[in-house]
């Protein structure tokens, strides 16, 4: 009789065990249903770029910028020219070939047989490239190499590259006239340099000389002509200046 009244008492105790654990999953899950996010809002509020058709557009389509890839043209006798809607290649012994820009499709010859493609369409970009670097491959010291690492996006294709110069001394100008650049920087008779193709150039005031153009190097160029016939010197700090360059002056003699 004492153990069947234990094993009694040993059952009350594991049911009552199991309907307190019970009662605290289910606290336990409502709690946590309360704070747990909406999936379907969390879907349906999801930003548009990370679906998957989304993501396949943003490749493929730039609705304000363009995709870019470069290519350069080396080798002893081989050259690229733009005329019109054409591109030529003269590969040396491979002979001349013409591709035709298809439509949609921006083509550049900036300098140094270098030829830039591009186009709002990434497909499109890829698809003349491949034309283009089918011509002939890279052995080397000749073909048409590719320059950088994949496909680009950029702004424009036409940037416009600036540089501002500023003269500092007593006497100091500077001024345009015709296709040249006078300047009077203390010597015994101006200085008159003629601009480089490509170049513009304007004098705000007799000291302040801006520079742009579309080649940057072409702009970069003419802005180090005009500064070297006098850099700044360390003393007094007169010279030409580039925009918001810092010279490190130094302290002069001293009178004993």
């Amino acid at each position: 009789a004492t153990f069947q009244r234990s094993m009694g008492s040993v059952e009350r105790i594991g049911s009552f065990t199991v309907v307190v654990a019970a009662c605290v999953l289910l606290s336990i899950y409502a709690m946590t249903s309360q704070n747990k996010p909406n999936l379907a809002a969390g879907i349906a509020s999801r930003p548009a770029c990370f679906t998957p058709v989304s993501r396949q557009l943003k490749r493929s389509v730039s609705a304000n910028g363009l995709f870019m890839k470069k290519f350069q043209v080396v080798g002893v006798g081989h050259r690229v020219d733009l005329a019109g809607n054409n591109v030529n290649f003269e590969l040396g012994n491979d002979g001349s070939t013409t591709l035709q820009i298809p439509e949609g499709v921006q083509v550049r010859v900036p300098r140094d047989n270098t030829v830039l493609i591009a186009s709002q369409d990434k497909d499109k970009v890829l698809q003349f490239s491949d034309s283009v670097q089918a011509l002939k491959k890279d052995l080397g010291k000749e073909g048409i190499r590719r320059v950088g690492k994949g496909v680009k996006e950029i702004e424009t294709l036409d940037p416009v590259f600036e540089k501002k110069l500023k003269l500092v001394g007593v006497g100091y100008r500077a001024a345009v006239k015709g296709k040249t650049v006078v300047l009077n920087l203390g010597y015994s008779h101006p200085i008159t340099l003629p601009i480089l193709d490509g170049v513009t150039i304007n004098c705000p005031s007799n000291t302040e000389i801006v520079l742009s153009g579309k080649d940057s190097w072409a702009v970069g160029q003419m802005a180090y002509n005009i500064r070297e016939w006098r850099k700044p010197e360390p003393y007094k700090g007169k010279g030409i200046r580039y925009e918001g360059e810092h010279v490190i002056m130094k302290e002069g003699k001293r009178k004993k």
